[in-house]
């Protein structure tokens, strides 16, 4: 019960927020703007976008070698992409994960495996995202020069660096656990003490952790510069530097769960942040609703693998039945 109110909650949020956001901007400017965009741009985009997902195969399939798996990237692509598709049409990104793994376990025979590839992935790209953060120190005090987003930007830093140092340092968990337990997190306790074990297992493979780390740096950096190509191609004037300070914070506080995958939030900051740099409402509008709906469909292709696997695990159980 307590968890279906929850997740009204977070409906009702979502839709709140973009109630307010779409009653203070001028729908008609924003659709004239978006017209502009040229069908080449869609192609490009999209083709782009499949380029950082490959970037985050090759970094799973890494992390999957140093386990003695070789897994097709044909394989992983798949379940990326039908992943993605969970994850934007489900409430939580937590479905797509499990989709992975349970794909990467059929695939290795190794559920173990599975589950910690698909964690490393996540752990490499967040700890990539938090050296991305501390990168856009220096644009955020000589760029943007605004105190709120300063004071907001460091925050974010402080989330992310916090929230690697107590995944990877035993010392920081132990001094935390007591704080957590007031907190009633005891489950969340035991597991990073999990996933501490974990990594200083996958850390024997330095070379594999140095190259998912790198790759995932590169994946980060990618994800900027795709913000700011589709912005100039909205005619959304918006400097590389300021996009490298306003994405990790769009990136943390859209992780707090009070709305339906960041629904409404994300577009509310993107309003905020961009107001700051003198851009327009509609604009900043516009151009997180272009971002997410190119990655809607793009996660299309996910949607059928999804419908393909489902009519094969009906007819595998269907011959077993039979058997």
């Amino acid at each position: 019960m307590k968890s279906k109110l929850f997740f009204i909650l977070k409906i009702i949020v979502s839709l709140g927020l973009l109630a307010l956001i779409f009653f203070h901007v001028d729908i008609d400017r924003a659709w004239r703007q978006f017209q502009t965009l040229r069908l080449s741009f869609l192609g490009f985009a999209l083709l782009y976008y499949t380029g950082l997902q490959w970037l985050s195969c090759l970094r799973w399939q890494i992390i999957l070698r140093s386990a003695n798996h070789l897994v097709p990237m044909s394989s992983l692509l798949s379940s990326y992409f039908a992943g993605m598709f969970l994850n934007f049409f489900l409430p939580s990104s937590l479905g797509g994960d499990v989709y992975r793994i349970y794909r990467i376990a059929n695939a290795t025979q190794d559920s173990e495996t599975a589950v910690v590839s698909v964690f490393l992935e996540r752990f490499t790209g967040l700890a990539a995202l938090s050296a991305l953060a501390v990168l856009g120190l220096p644009p955020v005090f000589k760029v943007v020069g605004r105190w709120d987003i300063v004071i907001l930007f460091l925050g974010c830093v402080a989330a992310l660096v916090g929230g690697v140092l107590l995944i990877v340092s035993p010392r920081l968990l132990i001094w935390a656990e007591p704080w957590l337990q007031k907190l009633r997190l005891n489950s969340l306790a035991a597991r990073l003490a999990k996933i501490q074990l974990l990594l200083r297992q996958f850390a024997q493979h330095r070379q594999a952790l140095l190259k998912s780390i790198g790759l995932s740096f590169l994946l980060q950096l990618g994800i900027v510069y795709y913000h700011y190509w589709v912005a100039q191609n909205l005619s959304i004037f918006i400097s590389f530097w300021n996009l490298l300070v306003f994405i990790p914070i769009i990136s943390v506080v859209t992780l707090i769960p009070i709305s339906l995958g960041g629904l409404g939030l994300k577009e509310g900051l993107w309003v905020y942040l961009l107001g700051r740099v003198a851009l327009s409402s509609e604009q900043a509008l516009l151009l997180s609703l272009t971002i997410t709906l190119l990655a809607w469909l793009l996660s299309l292709p996910g949607g059928v693998i999804l419908l393909l696997d489902l009519a094969g695990f009906q007819q595998g159980r269907q011959e077993k039945l039979k058997g």
